[in-house]
């Protein structure tokens, strides 16, 4: 009996390098303040990976569509009873992540005899403070909160190649949405490849995939903050990886 929380430690450190081996393939998903708000960019693989949460909310996610289905559900429950029996300015990405989405993903990630999460999740926030906020969530139940930008990707040298170049940046919230743009996608391939390869890898990736950005923004009419970016923007956006 005394092995056992030995035993347990064991076994969450194998969960950990399970979720780890899991996660390795997911296509990585960018945030970057901008002049306009904030931009969310990812690539689609075949299912959605951003969405809108609440009016000045959006929600951007890596891992099994399944579990980022349930998540995403869980989410946007709390957020519209919390809107309706108390306030929308009382909904915020801060409440969400420590009331509603970190203890479920802790409590699945360290409950043994219950499947994981196979998540990281970024929540983007406008209008609760000075600066746009973002956060991410780890499949232990983890959140951490940034400014100047996040890039969701699997852990080890990805993560750190892009966290180097983050601190590099100038302020992205004083740059259009354009150049912000360009900054992202370069982002998301450091995610999947290392610095050399960024620009052929964006290269195969728009002849093969589609890529998915969305920006909250408060310039929007109406309550809802939150906008695709379309297709013809990304288009003329992306030109200088398009040319032969």
């Amino acid at each position: 009996m005394f092995d056992e929380p030995y035993r347990w430690v064991d076994a969450v450190s194998n969960r950990r390098e399970y979720l780890e081996e899991q996660l390795k393939s997911a296509s990585p998903v960018v945030a970057l303040p901008c002049r306009e708000g904030i931009l969310l960019l990812s690539v689609n693989t075949g299912t959605q990976k951003l969405y809108e949460i609440y009016d000045r909310i959006a929600l951007g996610a890596m891992g099994h569509p399944a579990d980022v289905e349930r998540l995403r559900n869980v989410v946007l429950d709390m957020a519209h009873v919390e809107g309706f029996n108390r306030s929308p300015a009382d909904v915020t990405a801060r409440r969400l992540l420590q009331f509603g989405l970190a203890p479920v993903v802790k409590e699945a990630f360290e409950e043994i005899g219950r499947a994981p999460y196979i998540i990281r999740l970024l929540i983007a926030e406008l209008g609760h403070s000075e600066r746009p906020t973002l956060y991410t969530l780890n499949y232990d139940g983890v959140f951490k909160e940034a400014h100047q930008g996040v890039l969701l990707a699997p852990f080890g040298e990805a993560t750190e190649r892009a966290e180097a170049v983050l601190k590099k940046l100038s302020d992205p919230a004083e740059r259009p949405m354009e150049a912000v743009f360009d900054d992202a996608l370069s982002l998301w391939a450091l995610g999947e490849v290392e610095a050399e390869k960024v620009d052929s890898h964006i290269k195969d990736t728009l002849q093969e995939r589609s890529l998915e950005a969305g920006l909250l923004s408060s310039s929007l009419p109406g309550p809802s903050k939150y906008r695709p970016v379309t297709s013809d923007e990304m288009n003329q956006w992306t030109q200088k990886w398009q040319a032969e």
